[in-house]
This record gives structure tokens, C-alpha cells and sequence, in this order.
């Protein structure tokens, strides 16, 4: 249930993205949307979010069992109010000085004089008035873990899909109502309300016992503090490693980078979320419960079990994605203002990307046996070390070498990916060296041996049936994304030190894409961007090809591979869906009787 949640709010996110790219493309209103939005305010919202529910859920579950729910509500009622009062202390700041805001945590001084001035005061405009998004953010972070607590895990999630659907209608509504930019603010304003307004309407009556109290010395919220403490030092420096490398670094690249590295990381956090996020949702009350037993071997088999379904999932997929990354962007980011070369660029930063994905499920699943466990010191100290081997990957490679366009985004995801895979050993190593009794290695390496041929078998085929189908229709697949490198680096081309042999395309001024052409601040009043009509669903029709026929053939592969090399957790999966569902029929049957 989480999952189809989860499914509809990345397919929103998707649609957001499309639309905000089908009217602004690639250039200074959506980097300084990506900055204020994605950047500051999700920033501070996701310190929050990440932070919060790993100490709270056990302190309120230990509450509510032990003691009374009177009693884990006055706890719950002190946090909301703290929180409360921390979030409009921040929200004013953000009012009151977003040019220092933007100053201080951004490279825009380092761009070229160009753009670097539009980009700015769209950035602090951004950030003055979508602020106020962040108090529905932040406080929608623990009325989710509150109904968790209680076991009720849909309408929690669906919350983030109603989200995004908000910020996708503010912003049609705006731009049809001649907002232009500032049809951006109303989204993100509608966004911000959206998921605390339906948290609390699912909570019901439970809201009831909700008390205006802050007794800091109740000892449940003392606790929460000695649990929290840790852990936030840790998703600080985790935010801050994210925040340095897509949008402090990126920020002084030329115009379009930012956004070309937002939509790099859609796909991936996309197809990431999908399956791993919501299962170490579900997880995380069983895993408290199994500690609050302490039945070890019991939480080891869960882990070891949930490892392999995952790596057999999302080894093979991830290799399929990355063959399939600029077929893929362009299917869903190409339209209005966002070329093909722009869409095709978006997909190569993604492949990079794409390539944490199994890395990633396992962190997942392997960070809620640390939450569960109180072991929050031990994950601190692991995300310090590989969030600043990401952040000095990063500042290597674009500050001390000077890597421009999209070299340097490239570098980025690769920073990224290597960090994010090596925290996931990690974390299984330190939690095999505890004593938990996961990943056997006498089981686990032929394992991993059977999956690797399964997952190459997989991207061969998708690999080279993608060949085919692109020669079937008159263009390599690869061939989209070089007028994107060009156009991208275009900056590079006006200064002096011309090369010593210019492609020949370098002779005749070309036209470059549409995103990435001066679209100059819109003006209150004015008509809605113009846009490129049609193009959106031809590059869609152009790239379904190119995904559905290697993605089915390689799919029969994983299906036949699977049983040749006796990959029995596919079935597993199967078997378990099957009785699952049998028995939620069963139940509604007989509630309905």
C-alpha cells in the first residue's frame, strides 16, 4: 500500500518536473526554482524529516505500549509545539534575509557575468515568498512517523503524492492566470500545505489529544533528545554533503547545469523509492519489536532474506536503466523548452546516477536496523566519513581541476554514487562485526556470483536489442546527446582561446536548444511563457521503442535466467504477493459478509 502511494507521488514528480521544464526549459527560472525549492527549503525541510522519525517512532511506540497514549501524546504535543516555534523562527530568517541567503550558499558570484545576476534575484525572489512552504513541510514530518506509530502507513504516504499533485495544479493555475515565475511560488505555496492538511485530516480524532504543552523535562522528550542528538549531526552533514555537491558547486556552472542535474537525478530517486523506501517504512515498527524481544537471529534472517530480494530486483534493473537512460529522459522530459539534446544530456548525468540504486535499497533497509537497534551514533560517524569523501570527489574535480558543463555534473553523480555504495558495505560490515547474524558469507558469495551473470545477461540484452531498434529507426541512441554537450558548453566557444581545429559545427553560429537560449525575467502581467507545441508526446512515441522492446526482451532473460541459475527469491516474491493478496480477498469477503 505504501508502494502505490509512493508510485503516484514520483509519477507526479515526473509531471512536475515536465511541466515546469515544458514552460521554462533548462534555463534561469527553473535553475533558481531548483535552488530556492529543491536546494534551501527541501534542504532544511529533509533535516527534519530524516531526523525526526528515526527517534521518535520507538520513543512513542515504547510510550504508548508501556505507558498510556495520554501519555505519548503530552510527549508528541511538546515536539509539535518546539518544532513548531523552530519553523517559524526559520521561515522569518529566510523572509527577512534571503539575499545573504543566497550569498552565502551559492556560487553564483563565480559564474560568468552573463547570467549570474538574473539567476540571483530569481533565487532570493524564490526564497522570499515559497518560505512559508517549509512550516507544512517540516510539521508534516512527524504527523507522518505519529501514524506510523499507530501502523497506518497509505494515507501518510499518499500525503507526498498529493503534494506534488498540489504543486503541479498551483503551477498550471498560475501560468493561466499570467503569474509567469511566480506561478513556480504558487505551487511550492500549495505544495507546502497540501501534506500536513491531509496528515491531519487521516489522523481523525487522535488529533483530540494533542495538548498546548512544552514540558521539556518530560523524560519520553528527553530521551527523544539523546536519540536525536546524534543522528541529526549526521543527516546535517549528510544534507549538507547533498546540498554542496547539486547545488553549492553546480551553482557557479553555466546557465542550465543545475537544472540539467535535477532532472539527472529524477529517474534514479524515482525507480530507488519505489520498492526500497517504502519497505523499510513497513519494516520499521517490526524491527522495534524484534529488538524490543531481543530476538537477533530473528532480525539477522529478515535482513538477510530482504537483502537478497532487493539485490535480485535491483542489480538487473539498474543495469537495464543505465543502458536505457537517454531513451528514457527523453520519453519523459522532452517537451516545450526541454530539447531532445537537453533531455539526452538529463539521461547521461542520470546513467551515472542510476548506478546507487542496489547500493541504495540496501542502506535503506540497513539504516532502520541501526534506528531500531538506538545505534544512532554508530550511522553518524559512517555518513560523516562517505559524505565528505562525496564533497572532496566534488571539489577536486570542478573547483581545483576546474571541470565545466557537463563534465563536471558528471563528476558530481560519480562522486555521489561511489560514496552512497560504499556507505551500504559499511553499514552491513559494522552490523555482521555486532554480532548480527546477516549476509552469511558461505550462502552469500555464490549468491552474489549467480546474480552478477543474471544482471550482465540483462543489460546485455537490453544493450544490444536498443542497437537494433535505434538502427531500425535511422539514429544510434547514443547520437542525441552530442548538440547537448555542445549547447551546454556554448560559454566555452564565445571566449577567446578558440581551439586549434573547431568542429565543423563550430564554423556557422548554430542554433541552440531552446532551454538553453536567454528567456529574460517575465514581466507581471505578461502571457504565459511560449513553448514549442506538440513536441512532447512525438518524443515519447519516437522513445517507446526504445524502452519497451529492450526492456521486454531483457526482462524475458531475468524471467528464464532466474530458473536456470536457481534464483529462488524471485519465486519467493511471487509466492509471498500471491498469499498476501489471497488474504486481504479472504478478509474483505468476510467483512463484507
Amino acid at each position: 500500500m505504501i508502494a502505490v502511494a509512493h508510485i503516484i507521488a514520483k509519477v507526479m514528480g515526473v509531471i512536475q518536473a515536465r511541466v515546469i521544464g515544458d514552460y521554462y526549459g533548462f534555463g534561469n527560472e527553473n535553475d533558481a526554482f531548483v535552488l530556492a525549492f529543491e536546494g534551501l527549503i527541501l534542504t532544511l525541510y529533509f533535516i527534519g524529516e530524516e531526523s525526526i522519525g528515526p527517534a521518535f517512532l520507538p520513543v512513542f511506540i515504547a510510550a504508548k505500549e508501556k505507558n498510556s497514549e495520554t501519555e505519548a501524546w503530552r510527549f508528541t504535543s511538546t515536539l509539535w509545539n518546539l518544532h513548531l516555534s523552530l519553523l517559524l523562527v526559520v521561515t522569518a530568517l529566510l523572509m527577512l534575509f534571503p539575499e545573504q541567503a543566497v550569498s552565502y550558499f551559492t556560487r553564483f558570484n563565480k559564474a560568468s557575468a552573463a547570467d549570474q545576476l538574473e539567476r540571483s534575484k530569481l533565487a532570493v525572489h524564490f526564497l522570499t515568498m515559497m518560505a512559508p512552504s517549509l512550516i507544512g513541510l517540516s510539521l508534516g514530518s512527524l504527523t507522518y512517523v505519529i501514524m506510523n506509530g499507530y501502523k497506518k502507513f497509505f494515507w501518510p504516504a499518499f500525503a507526498d503524492a498529493a503534494l506534488k499533485c498540489g504543486l503541479v495544479a498551483g503551477v498550471i493555475i498560475g501560468l493561466r492566470m499570467g503569474l509567469n515565475e511566480n506561478a513556480l511560488v504558487a505551487g511550492v505555496l500549495v505544495a507546502g500545505f497540501t501534506k500536513i492538511a491531509v496528515h491531519l485530516t487521516a489522523l481523525g480524532r487522535k488529533i483530540l489529544l494533542y495538548r498546548p504543552v512544552l514540558n521539556l523535562n518530560d523524560p519520553h522528550f528527553r530521551k527523544f533528545l539523546l536519540l536525536v542528538a546524534p543522528l541529526l549531526l549526521g543527516i546535517i552533514f549528510a544534507k549538507t554533503r547533498d546540498y554542496f555537491n547539486n547545488f553549492y558547486i553546480i551553482s557557479s556552472l553555466e546557465e542550465g547545469m543545475l537544472s540539467v542535474n535535477s532532472y539527472g537525478r529524477k529517474v534514479y530517486s524515482t525507480v530507488g523509492w519505489l520498492i526500497p523506501y517504502p519497505l523499510s517504512i513497513a519494516m520499521f515498527p517490526f524491527f522495534c519489536e524484534l529488538v524490543a524481544r531481543d530476538d537477533n537471529k530473528a532480525l539477522g534472517d529478515f535482513l538477510t532474506r530482504a537483502s537478497r530480494m532487493l539485490m535480485l530486483i535491483f542489480m538487473p534493473l539498474t543495469i537495464v536503466v543505465v543502458v536505457l537512460s537517454v531513451p528514457l529522459a527523453q520519453a519523459l522530459f522532452e517537451t516545450g523548452k526541454v530539447s531532445s539534446e537537453d533531455a539526452a544530456l538529463a539521461g547521461r548525468v542520470n546513467a551515472f546516477y542510476s548506478a546507487v540504486i542496489p547500493f541504495y535499497a540496501l542502506e535503506t533497509i540497513y539504516m532502520q536496523a541501526y534506528f531500531s537497534t538506538h545505534r544512532t551514533v554508530s550511522v553518524t560517524i559512517i555518513g560523516i566519513l562517505f559524505s565528505t569523501l562525496s564533497m572532496v570527489i566534488s571539489y577536486i574535480g570542478v573547483i581545483v581541476y576546474g571541470l565545466k558543463g557537463p563534465d563536471a555534473v558528471v563528476l558530481v553523480a560519480l562522486g555521489f554514487t561511489t560514496s552512497r555504495a560504499l556507505k551500504a558495505l559499511a553499514l552491513a560490515t559494522i552490523l555482521k562485526w555486532r554480532g548480527l547474524p546477516l549476509l552469511p558469507l558461505g550462502s552469500t558469495i555464490p549468491y552474489l556470483v549467480r546474480l552478477t551473470i543474471l544482471s550482465v545477461a540483462c543489460g546485455a540484452a537490453a544493450y544490444g536489442t536498443l542497437q537494433v531498434v535505434s538502427k531500425f529507426q535511422g539514429a544510434p541512441a547514443v547520437a542525441k546527446a552530442e548538440p547537448a554537450v555542445k549547447a551546454a558548453t556554448k560559454n566555452e566557444a564565445a571566449e577567446p582561446q578558440k581551439p586549434k581545429d573547431p568542429p565543423p559545427s563550430r564554423d556557422k553560429a548554430p542554433e541552440p536548444p531552446s532551454s538553453m537560449k536567454e528567456m529574460g525575467p517575465a514581466k507581471p502581467g505578461d502571457a504565459p511563457p511560449a513553448k514549442p507545441a506538440g513536441s512532447g508526446m512525438k518524443a515519447l512515441l519516437r522513445a517507446a521503442p526504445k524502452l519497451a522492446v529492450p526492456g521486454l526482451v531483457a526482462g524475458v532473460v531475468f524471467l528464464v535466467l532466474c530458473k536456470l541459475l536457481r534464483l529462488d527469491e524471485f519465486d519467493e516474491i511471487i509466492r509471498f504477493t500471491k498469499e498476501k493478496l489471497s488474504r486481504r480477498g479472504k478478509k474483505k469477503a468476510a467483512a463484507g459478509a
